[in-house]
Parts: C-alpha cells; structure tokens; sequence
C-alpha cells in the first residue's frame, strides 16, 4: 500500500503528540485483526479520510 499510484498527490498533514499515538493505536489493531503487516501512518489517514468523506471502498488502493 505505500507505493503512489499514477493519480495519487501527496498531502503533508501535521497533528500532534496525541493524534500520532492514537493513529499508532490504530495501526497496531489493524495489524492484530488482519493478521498482516503494520499498515503505515500514512495508510491509517487514508483510511480515516477516506471513511470520513463516505469514499471508502469507491477505489482501489494501490
């Protein structure tokens, strides 16, 4: 999941102490259900805005 897709832009995104562990938390569970790999932070706020803008599931992830 981490390598850009052709139509994929960067956005740098700053949050603090508490949002970076929390999104870690996350990653962590994420890993522990899907039995996988760590999910990268960046993965983790894809999936977060993606949920939050009602977009998930509408594309594929590369």
């Amino acid at each position: 999941m981490n390598a850009a897709s052709p139509g994929q832009k960067q956005l740098a995104v700053r949050v603090d102490d508490e949002t970076l562990q929390a999104i870690d938390q996350k990653r962590m569970a994420l890993a522990e259900k899907g039995g996988g790999g760590i999910p990268s932070r960046s993965d983790v706020v894809r999936m977060a805005l993606d949920q939050y803008l009602g977009i998930k599931g509408t594309k594929k992830r590369a």
